[in-house]
């Protein structure tokens, strides 16, 4: 392939910088203001930057008063700078998240573009920017964005060493590895030394990757990183944070199935498929490329790069979809190479994808009537009630776009995947995520509004939503209530209230979807 765009004009304006530009901010930004934060993980990480600035203890994590140890510090204090310039709200929480996200976008578009050419690193901001997956943990208030980005700024200048080996990429390298660390923990170091030493090993050039990883220029530069933090967190917490982050949250998790998060090993291999989507099509040619030629060098790493991840995430025991993610993106390079040859078949993943997102609203409704759990029934019908003539457009937009996929035949098959894909994005953005957020968090933040307006002790009781300790901008105690606080609730759990104390008759203050507020008087 030659550095030139190609000539057909959909395509040269859809790989033109604008439309990349475009749809990388729209990918990463998109919505990110208006949408309530989702629990567990966006609430327990913003509930735990909030108590940082309120108690200003930039050192050890709280939520709710209560120790977290589930991840290093940098991304709250990344938060926590952002919502001391820009205020507490959903924005200011998730743009460390919008931001790193573009970053990661940037680097990788440059190093295929170093690598192969322009024009595949345009079609790689393409497929990295309208993976519905990676848009959702784009604009997501946890760490995962800022981690990918430092994995795979870690993974490039590595292969950028073995090419060239100079001081000023070590230096890089061990700034990445040091703040990976801060982000994930050891899993941001293990998985690319592990990559490169395959590389390195393969090409016979062991010896060289030992004095890279040995060298003076990473350790130190690492140790800077990382060794005045964990200092600072053991003189305010002694032990309990390294027992709970490196024995519970990383041994543990991977050993243990935890928060309900099991799975079996194949599954990443089941799920895959799914996630790639609406690039499923190209991962064929993909395969096949790899068996005509044996891999070496650039496709040895990438491929390396894609199974470590998805050998160590498989026989974990906690498994979430997300982590997958940490090896996708030497997927979508080697796909950039097979995109421009896409034929009729690619079509049925974006396609499938879009008629699936379109749909879903219109079976919120029948799912209501087949559940038989109050919250899920709850929760079902205001999703259903929330989809808005506003929501019905955008349906029909995605329907008129699966119909442009097949009889647009002026148009080639690679331009109407771009087009699909595109619209992949889109509908989750601006349907499937903004319904499910009106429907699960929406009254998790009016009820906090609501006790933030009253005022007096609040306490959260038989629910885990801490993005309610956000937007009351307080800290909730999860625990049983006492006369005269008011009490965050989920409608399931409401019966167990009326019956804690006899002598005390609550008062319902608020209740929408799954969520009730009481007084408890």
């Amino acid at each position: 392939m030659n550095n030139s765009l190609p000539q057909e004009g959909l395509i040269k304006l859809l790989l033109s910088t604008p439309v990349l530009i475009l749809l990388a901010l729209v990918s990463t930004f998109g919505y990110a203001a208006w949408l309530p934060l989702f629990d567990l993980d966006e609430g327990a990480f913003t509930t735990a930057t909030r108590e940082m600035i309120e108690t200003g203890n930039w050192i050890s994590t709280y939520m709710n008063g209560v120790p977290r140890h589930d991840k290093p510090i940098l991304i709250y204090w990344l938060q926590a700078l952002s919502v001391s310039n820009f205020g507490l709200n959903t924005f200011s929480l998730r743009l460390p998240s919008c931001l790193a996200a573009l970053a990661w976008i940037w680097i990788s578009y440059r190093f295929v573009k170093e690598q192969r050419d322009d024009t595949e690193a345009r079609l790689m901001v393409w497929l990295l920017a309208s993976l519905p997956l990676a848009s959702i943990i784009f604009k997501a208030a946890i760490a995962d964005a800022l981690l990918n980005f430092l994995l795979c700024a870690t993974f490039f200048d590595i292969y950028r060493y073995f090419q060239r080996a100079d001081n000023a990429t070590l230096l890089r390298i061990g700034i990445w590895l040091g703040l990976g660390f801060l982000t994930k923990g050891p899993i941001a170091c293990a998985l690319p030394l592990i990559a490169s030493l395959v590389l390195f090993a393969f090409e016979g050039r062991f010896k060289d990757w030992l004095k890279a990883v040995f060298h003076p220029i990473i350790i130190i530069t690492f140790i800077v990183i990382v060794l005045p933090w964990h200092i600072a967190v053991y003189l305010d917490q002694g032990w309990e944070f390294f027992k709970g982050f490196y024995l519970k949250h990383n041994i543990d998790r991977f050993s243990t199935t935890m928060e309900s998060h099991g799975g079996k090993p194949y599954y990443y291999i089941m799920l895959l498929p799914l996630l790639l989507v609406p690039f499923t099509g190209l991962i064929a040619p993909v395969i096949k490329s790899l068996f005509k030629q044996r891999p070496r060098g650039l496709e040895l790493y990438l491929i390396t790069w894609f199974l470590l991840v998805l050998v160590i995430f498989s026989f974990s025991k906690t498994q979430l979809p997300h982590y997958i993610l940490y090896g996708v993106t030497p997927i979508l390079f080697l796909m950039a190479r097979h995109l421009l040859n896409a034929g009729f078949w690619s079509l049925l993943a974006p396609a499938l994808t879009i008629l699936l997102v379109s749909l879903l609203p219109l079976l919120f409704g029948y799912a209501a009537e087949q559940s038989n759990k109050p919250f899920d029934k709850a929760v079902l019908e205001l999703a259903t009630t929330e989809y808005s003539t506003a929501f019905q457009a955008v349906t029909v937009s995605g329907l008129l776009l699966i119909v442009g996929l097949y009889f647009f035949k002026n148009t080639s098959y690679p331009a109407r995947l771009l087009a699909g894909a595109a619209g992949s994005m889109l509908m989750f953005n601006f349907l499937l995520l903004p319904l499910l957020g009106a429907a699960q968090q929406e009254p998790v933040r009016e009820a906090a509004q609501l006790a933030k307006k009253i005022g007096g002790p609040v306490v959260s009781y038989g629910i885990n939503m801490p993005s309610f300790s956000v937007y009351r901008d307080a800290i909730v105690p999860r625990r049983a209530p006492l006369r005269g606080e008011l009490v965050f609730t989920r409608i399931d759990k409401q019966e167990n209230l009326l019956t804690l104390d006899p002598a005390v008759k609550p008062t319902r203050l608020y209740a929408k979807g799954g969520v009730a507020l009481y007084s408890y008087e």
